[in-house]
């Protein structure tokens, strides 16, 4: 977290040079209690976003269509020979290009006919089967388990992430989690004191799990930080951490971008001094600071930025609260 806090100093100066200046008090106060929970929705709102991608992302959309319209699944259906259905399903999950974990698919009546795949899986997906102008079934598919969600989310945040379902540890990664969910606001795992996050989400077939998250106590000067700084340099660490899944990064910026994007709803401008580069999102202020807030487009933002492949720098900007004054010009600060 070295560069993370370094940039969170820059913000902390910035911040107080402007205080009266560009932001409103209710931005340049400082965070103080509120800090860790600041962290903590951060990463509640990572997790979630996740989550969602594995409900409503493009591989969801494809794989759910690949069902759909599978001749071979929906003539086994039609048939109602369970072996041939088994045989159509399997053939689905364990496509080599196709990411399905598991498939569920039923009869009108609600009797399942074949049901393949792991054991603990998240984000279940619903659809209809459909065959000459009438429902002849439906299926329920997932392209994620567990093991993989606790994956996705420290790769993004960081932080250590149990699964519980039914009340007992289903995954896990980063820490050595109890068998069952903690129940207190916090977790002592060796010399450190998590916050513990708890976020519930949909089981396969039904039901609910949850993913408890351990959130780190955030370094100490970030409580002299506005809330919104405080919230910029958190995100700055997922976007740091993300940037570190594409290799090489910059034949990959239109993706990271979008990754970033979708995981924290940050703009991601990308430039080479003050010129937009492929993948960027937008053309983004004439001049955006290396750290701190910025007009544009008749708001406030703030700012996060690093540059991981000079000449190259990576801009964050994330909306201000709307109670944030806006009447300012926009921060002067230059980039390189």
């Amino acid at each position: 977290m070295t560069v993370v806090l370094a940039a969170a100093t820059g913000l902390l100066a910035l911040g107080t040079a402007t205080a009266g200046r560009a932001l409103g008090d209710t931005t340049t106060a400082p965070c103080g209690a509120a800090t860790a929970l600041t962290v903590q929705t951060v990463v509640a709102s990572v997790s979630t976003a996740i989550y969602r991608g594995e409900l409503i992302g493009g591989e969801v959309f494809a794989n759910a269509r690949r069902v759909a319209t599978s001749t071979r699944l929906l003539a086994a259906v039609a048939s109602g020979r369970r072996s041939d259905v088994y045989a159509a399903v399997r053939a689905l999950v364990y496509h080599p290009i196709w990411h399905i974990v598991r498939l569920r698919v039923l009869d009108p009546a609600g009797r399942v006919l074949a049901d393949i795949g792991g054991p603990y899986i998240i984000a279940p997906v619903p659809g209809v089967l459909r065959s000459g102008g009438r429902t002849i079934g439906s299926f329920l598919m997932s392209v994620q388990d567990d093991v993989g969600f606790t994956k996705l989310e420290s790769h993004a945040a960081g932080d250590p992430i149990g699964i519980y379902y039914q009340g007992r540890l289903a995954a896990s990664l980063g820490a050595r989690f109890p068998k069952r969910a903690p129940a207190s606001p916090t977790l002592s795992i060796g010399r450190v004191s998590y916050g513990v996050l708890s976020e519930t989400y949909n089981a396969f077939p039904t039901g609910t799990l949850t993913a408890v998250i351990l959130v780190p106590p955030p370094p100490a000067a970030w409580a002299a930080l506005p809330c919104i700084a405080v919230k910029v340099a958190e995100i700055g660490h997922v976007a740091q951490l993300l940037s570190e899944r594409f290799h090489p990064l910059d034949a990959s910026y239109a993706q990271f971008a979008l990754v970033v994007h979708d995981d924290t709803n940050a703009t991601v401008i990308l430039r080479i001094g003050s010129r937009p580069i492929a993948g960027s999102q937008g053309i983004g202020p004439p001049v955006i600071p290396d750290s701190g807030p910025v007009a544009y487009q008749g708001r406030i933002y703030w700012v996060f930025s690093f540059a991981p492949t000079p000449p190259a720098r990576i801009y964050l900007l994330v909306p201000a609260p709307t109670s944030t004054t806006t009447s300012t010009t926009t921060s002067t600060t230059s980039t390189g």
